[in-house]
């Protein structure tokens, strides 16, 4: 009985197989990007953000938008146009195998009823091991479909170069006036998918573009060019300076939630967010405690962030993002920015209310304050203005 118990122990352990295991691919920080607790620009929260250079681990490519990745004892998520990192083949499954060795006093008798009972505990196993180890071969790889033919198109006004058709997605790049690109496809009424000068695709809103696609549609404007040279200020399509606002996106991006769409009043929302919080917030150098506790730039974070638009936090962030704004254009919801101690070297940023007055988390007042733009103080310390609700 002994022996017959042992035969089929040592026929199990010939079928133990080693099961694959997932290894994180290396990587580093291009770009500063925010590491998130969830994979999206609208929900969830900034754990911290990460600097140019840091090394993290890619856990898993969730999309072609989104990396779960840790750094040290943290996980989360951050967007994949920031990093750079290596993708890693995983290790095959390996079978491992055992033999048992009989004692020198055992007779031959023994050592064949031993393996007899070896062989038949091996033969009524062995087909579900031969299942589990055993993959089937790839199948052939499919014709590659014709190249359709590209669109084109060109920028009529400085707009926001997106990852997802939604307001809210990371920015890669600010696209200026009279940069031609290649039109993808309309992702819906208000955004547009393209491919830049350099290879990269994004989304722009279309009220910011002038295009035609390869299906004959195109936006309202004339004569697109189909050369990469950028067009000539006097051959730049007028538009006007209010641009559509764009509808719901009704497809957005796969891994990328729907986010609040830019409306007439969401600078209005944006300004009273702002405002309820007199009396609640105070002014706490680096610090993030909302709704309590906030620099400048942790406190317009906040309030645009209750609009579903991401902003970075610092200033040293915030004054790269959307696009600049002159001096005379200001409008309602637009970032100020201003030197604090050093000429020229940004350190406060506040929020346009369209009527003359910047509305901001105060250091001298310990909180959320209004302030008249027309003093010596403002004139003498403004450096920049930056437009995010587009």
């Amino acid at each position: 009985m002994n022996r017959k118990l042992f035969s089929l122990v040592a026929a199990s352990s010939l079928l133990v197989t080693v099961p694959a295991v997932a290894q994180a691919s290396p990587g580093k920080v291009d770009r500063p990007v925010n590491l998130r607790s969830a994979p999206s620009a609208s929900e969830g929260s900034v754990y911290r953000t990460l600097q140019p250079g840091t090394k993290l681990e890619v856990v898993t490519e969730l999309n072609n938008y989104w990396l779960k990745v840790q750094i040290g004892e943290k996980t989360g998520y951050v967007s994949s146009s920031y990093v750079t990192y290596t993708k890693e083949s995983s290790p095959s499954v390996k079978a491992a195998s055992s033999g048992g060795k009989t004692s020198s006093g055992t007779n031959k008798a023994s050592k064949a009823s031993s393996t007899s009972s070896v062989k038949q505990a091996a033969a009524s196993s062995a087909p579900s091991a031969v299942k589990t180890l055993i993959e089937p071969p790839a199948p052939a790889a499919a014709p590659a479909p014709a190249a359709s033919a590209a669109g084109s198109g060109v920028v009529t006004k400085n707009v926001n170069f997106r990852t997802a058709p939604v307001t809210g997605s990371d920015v890669l790049r600010v696209l200026s006036a009279g940069e031609t690109f290649t039109a993808v496809e309309l992702a819906n009424s208000a955004w547009l998918k393209i491919t830049d000068a350099s290879g990269v695709t994004g989304y722009v809103s279309t009220g910011y573009v002038s295009y035609a696609l390869p299906d004959g549609g195109s936006s309202s404007s004339s004569q697109i060019p189909s050369s990469s040279a950028p067009l000539p200020a006097a051959d730049i399509p007028a538009v006007p300076s209010l641009p559509p606002v764009p509808s719901e996106p009704s497809a957005p991006s796969p891994g990328f939630p729907i986010g609040t769409v830019i409306s007439p009043d969401t600078a209005d929302r944006v300004i009273n967010n702002a405002l309820s919080l007199q009396g609640i917030t105070r002014y706490g150098f680096g610090k993030n405690e909302a709704p309590v506790l906030f620099d400048c730039s942790s406190f317009t974070r906040y309030v645009f962030g209750l609009e579903g638009i991401s902003l970075p936090l610092g200033t040293a962030y915030q004054k790269d993002i959307g696009i600049p704004v002159e001096k005379g254009e200001w409008q309602k919801g637009d970032l100020l920015f201003f030197w604090s101690s050093v000429p020229g070297l940004i350190g406060h940023v506040g929020i346009y209310d369209g009527e003359g007055h910047l509305v901001h988390n105060s250091a001298s007042k310990d909180g959320v304050a209004v302030a008249d733009l027309d003093l010596k103080y403002w004139q003498d310390h403004y450096v920049s203005a930056r437009r995010v609700l587009q």
